[in-house]
């Protein structure tokens, strides 16, 4: 309990004065309930919500970002705390500049073994979204941005998924939704490795599915495509293709930097991810409009912008085995138009787009 302590006194002891310091607390044992209470009375800025049900940690995240009011919003947990100008420097920074969404700094970490470490902030300030979210997805290591300040009007619409890498998939989400600034005088200081490693600890910590911990780095993978392309409904008017072009370039970001077990269980993670979703349907639904447009090329030309998205796009999924997806009738059907295709057309470009579709069904 001190460590939350630590946390709430540094989020008081800001310059910035404007402060509400919002406490979720569960179940609790007597202790900790007058702990809470004591912590609360010393300050009339803190304000604590109760709730008697057993949640998940993910579901306790949500319920204290729907507790808060203001313009501007920021995580803390016991694993962390802030310098007292932290709040004051990033409120300061999106008052002056309206295009930018999130607003963090210098992390240090100190491990169970008494080092030190510096991380350096990463901005991300393209004006296209997508470019912003294939920078974010390529450049950003660690998740220390889920720290930083936050314009709250923005957050009721990003989505909070409980699954490993769930501030991956928020913070890819805000990239979408503005840009991210770094102002390395804002200090966050952190407990604990860059790579929480311990992912069968972290799992029962946030009360997930312990398939999770047995590839936790395909996990966020499955979780960053499904997000991308998929769920977050502030990209609802992209057409699938590039939805689905944006969720495989995170993907790949992911598996080309982290240790992945067996990225072909890709699509049986995402599905266990998401039980109540019909995650199987999503993904053969993408893969028969994958299969039209291939069809549809006049030519497959390794200098045509689109075809050449359309072909990673394909390549990324086929290492997922989108093919051991069941065909439907419709699924069939376009079997047996590329069978006919590939025996009656010997043009190259035919030839090139039997393979390519074929990839994506056997």
């Amino acid at each position: 309990m001190a460590h939350v302590e630590r946390a709430v006194r540094s989020g008081l002891g800001q310059t910035y004065e404007s402060i509400e310091l919002v406490l979720y607390d569960g179940p609790a044992d007597q202790d900790r309930v007058a702990f809470v209470d004591k912590l609360a009375g010393s300050d009339p800025r803190i304000n604590v919500f109760r709730d008697t049900r057993k949640v998940s940690a993910i579901e306790c995240l949500a319920a204290s970002r729907a507790a808060a009011s203001g313009e501007y919003f920021m995580w803390l947990d016991e694993t962390s705390w802030i310098d007292p100008g932290y709040v004051a420097t990033g409120v300061d920074y999106l008052v002056h500049n309206a295009q930018h969404v999130l607003v963090h700094g210098t992390c240090i970490r100190h491990d169970n073994k008494g080092a030190q470490s510096e991380w350096a902030p990463t901005a991300v300030t393209f004006e296209d979204p997508a470019r912003r979210v294939e920078t974010f997805v390529g450049n950003v290591v660690g998740h220390d941005a889920w720290y930083g300040l936050h314009r709250l009007s923005l957050l009721s619409t990003v989505p909070l998924h409980p699954a490993l890498g769930f501030e991956f998939g928020w913070l890819t989400s805000v990239a979408w939704r503005g840009k991210i600034a770094a102002q390395p005088d804002m200090t966050l200081y952190r407990d604990g490795p860059a790579d929480d490693s311990d992912a069968s600890n972290r799992v029962t910590r946030l009360g997930l599915g312990n398939f999770q911990a047995t590839d936790p780095w395909l996990t966020v993978a499955a979780l960053q495509f499904c997000n991308l392309a998929f769920f977050d409904e502030a990209l609802a008017h992209l057409p699938p293709i590039e939805r689905a072009r944006l969720g495989t370039v995170a993907a790949d970001a992911i598996s080309q930097r982290q240790r992945i077990l067996d990225e072909g269980m890709m699509i049986s993670f995402a599905a266990r991810l998401f039980p109540s979703e019909p995650i199987l349907e999503q993904f053969r639904a993408l893969r028969t409009t994958l299969a039209d447009a291939v069809l549809a090329l006049r030519a497959v030309s390794s200098t045509d912008p689109f075809v050449q998205n359309l072909i990673g796009t394909i390549n990324v999924l086929c290492r997922m085995r989108i093919g051991n997806i069941p065909m439907t009738k419709e699924d069939k059907d376009i079997v047996r138009q590329i069978e006919v295709m590939w025996d009656s057309d010997q043009a190259a470009v035919s030839q090139n787009k039997v393979a390519i579709v074929s990839a994506m069904y056997l």
